[in-house]
């Protein structure tokens, strides 16, 4: 079972909420703080009032209270960005630094990434042709939780966050995705939004979980790298080798070995179906 996590004070989450409510028959099975929760199939929906990033140990209030087993968590999210652009967007959660958004400092969640990815390759599927970016964005902001997690996110203002096709394409996504069969790896450097982790994965068969960018790529010391992988499951590391310095590679490149990743050359990888 999975559990798929919305907010009312989210526009995009509810316009996603509504739209799996008319794709599926939902069961009502009570209230969780006053709100009804549901199941269909493997999933159950929750619902919160609160801001999701500052949610911290959701999870286990959920767990504990409404008495339910969960594997991992699907949040249903808007996406904000000054630069206004149309997107589809997958990423996991925490934190390289300082917790501004929530979750813990220099903590992140561990994510479910051949999940995550899966839902990348159905959102590439279903959202071609209306007119919205889809990629992966980099790890980023709370809630601090136990259990493997990813965001999925309409962004980036309100005409796209009330986008009912936006919203149908995520909830359709969260309903058919499968899970890929493949290894997995971490990322480091390129822009927020990844777009070479993005097109990588898109056509060579792995899958990511945690991504650094280039703007958080100093923070990625020993004990970071480690959260990375195993928060991950991932046996590679991909760098980005563009944005980063010669000195960055090679301060990074010297700490495989301790974190036991292997460096993979993304070129060397066989093309998806």
């Amino acid at each position: 079972m999975d559990l798929i996590l919305f907010s009312t004070d989210d526009k995009a989450s509810m316009n996603i909420f509504k739209n799996i409510e008319s794709l599926v028959d939902l069961k009502e099975l009570g209230k969780f703080r006053n709100i009804p929760y549901y199941r269909f199939k493997d999933f159950y929906l929750v619902t919160i009032e609160n801001e999701k990033v500052r949610a911290e140990n959701i999870d286990a209030e959920i767990k504990n209270s409404l008495g339910i087993k969960f594997e991992n968590i699907i949040v249903a999210s808007k996406h904000r960005s000054e630069s206004g652009m149309k997107s589809l967007t997958v990423h996991p959660i925490g934190n390289f630094g300082s917790a501004d958004l929530g979750g813990k400092e220099k903590k992140i969640v561990s994510v479910p990434a051949n999940y995550m990815t899966g839902a990348l390759l159905k959102l590439n599927e279903l959202g071609a042709g209306i007119g919205y970016n889809i990629s992966y964005e980099a790890t980023h902001h709370g809630p601090f939780l136990s259990t493997p997690t990813f965001f999925i996110e309409i962004g980036s203002n309100e005409q796209e966050w009330n986008d009912k096709r936006a919203g149908k394409v995520i909830a359709e996504t969260i309903i058919n995705s499968k899970k890929t069969e493949e290894d997995v790896a971490i990322g480091i450097g390129g822009g927020h939004y990844t777009p070479r982790f993005t097109k990588i994965a898109l056509t060579k068969k792995i899958s990511f979980g945690h991504m650094a960018p280039k703007y958080n790529a100093d923070k990625v010391d020993i004990e970071m790298l480690m959260q990375m992988k195993e928060r991950s499951n991932a046996k590679y590391i991909i760098m980005e080798k563009k944005d980063l310095s010669g000195k960055e590679r090679k301060r990074i490149e010297d700490l495989l070995p301790a974190a036991h990743l292997e460096l993979l050359d993304p070129d060397s990888l066989p093309d998806r179906d």
